[in-house]
């Protein structure tokens, strides 16, 4: 009676083994790790012209659509990673290169990967993409923008009329400037200024009535790769962001809405819905240590304060459902 005791253990053991081990090679990854070792991730799809390439890694939850003689891992840049270089989940509809030995997976298409540097090629498994990757940088992109604007630690240089507006950033370790999209328009050139101690500045940027966001050829943001690594810009509420002009940061989130470079090149890792690359995006890469928002090493910055009122409505609300449950 015990050998069949053994031999019906042994079997479901096995069978749970096997059953957990597409679940094991899955990984997830941190929103620090994921923009820093991917220069483009998206949730859907990636469209372009020919012209298109990108330095890092590609992460794409959707098809890769872009025209023929795109680049991806052009420069072989982005932090050490465990996954592939390019990963796209869905089709790779028209001839795209892979360089610098770069390894790809894609979910079909995969004849149309030329593979440059003897890198290899995949079938795409639910075990090849860092586990929701989505809904972790989504949630972080929401984390920043709750945050209330560092208003005392941040000053603006001369007039919003001025051709180049720049702003100095001292005496807090993360520093938030909020931003409405008119705000930008009326913008030309950007540049920071961050004081001894000044770790990270996030740009929250919001929508308001329109939610097409072209920046302009006039708007830039072109600075050193040593401030604008400790650059986060966080697009909040867009449909659409347009880039029609250089644009430098450590990261670009854009949570929801398709991002476009029209002309110019985007020096940054970008998060997005969906996004259309006429032009170059290129690697720019975080400075080091945790960001905002991931880490209590360094104090955090205040949340937006409740709408005056708010916490009376919540009071009263919260007295209701304890009369409630006590009459039920």
């Amino acid at each position: 009676m015990a050998r069949p005791s053994f031999t019906k253990s042994l079997f479901l053991s096995i069978v749970a083994v096997a059953a957990s081990a597409p679940l094991a090679q899955a990984a997830s990854l941190t929103a620090g790790e994921l923009l820093s070792q991917y220069n483009l991730i998206t949730t859907g799809d990636v469209t372009g012209n020919g012209g298109f390439h990108v330095d890092g890694r590609v992460l794409v939850g959707g098809d890769w659509l872009a025209g023929p003689s795109t680049v991806v891992y052009m420069n072989g840049k982005g932090a050490e990673s465990g996954f592939a270089d390019a990963i796209i989940a869905g089709d790779v509809a028209q001839p795209t290169h892979v360089n610098n030995g770069g390894d790809a997976v894609a979910g079909s298409g995969r004849d149309n990967l030329n593979m440059n540097g003897g890198g290899s090629k995949s079938s795409y498994t639910a075990a090849s993409a860092p586990t929701g990757y989505g809904t972790v940088l989504g949630d972080y992109a929401q984390t920043l923008a709750g945050y209330a604007e560092t208003s005392a630690n941040i000053t603006r240089q001369g007039s919003i009329h001025d051709p180049t507006n720049t702003y100095d950033v001292a005496g807090v370790e993360i520093g938030v400037l909020s931003l409405l999209e008119s705000d930008i328009r009326a913008d030309r050139d950007m540049n920071f200024n961050l004081g001894a101690g000044v770790e990270w500045l996030v740009v929250n940027v919001t929508a308001t009535a329109d939610k097409i966001f072209s920046l302009g050829s006039a708007f830039k943001a072109q600075q050193s790769a040593s401030i604008a690594s400790k650059v986060i810009w966080n697009f909040v509420g867009f449909d659409q962001v347009i880039f029609d002009a250089q644009f430098t940061a450590g990261a670009i989130l854009a949570q929801g809405a398709e991002v476009v470079t029209n002309a110019g090149n985007i020096e940054a890792s970008v998060f997005s819905d969906s996004f259309r690359g006429l032009s170059e995006l290129h690697y720019v890469g975080l400075a080091n240590g945790e960001l905002p928002g991931t880490t209590t090493d360094m104090t955090q910055p205040a949340p937006v304060p409740l709408p005056a009122g708010m916490p009376l409505l919540l009071l009263g609300l919260g007295v209701f459902g304890v009369v409630a449950r006590r009459r039920a």
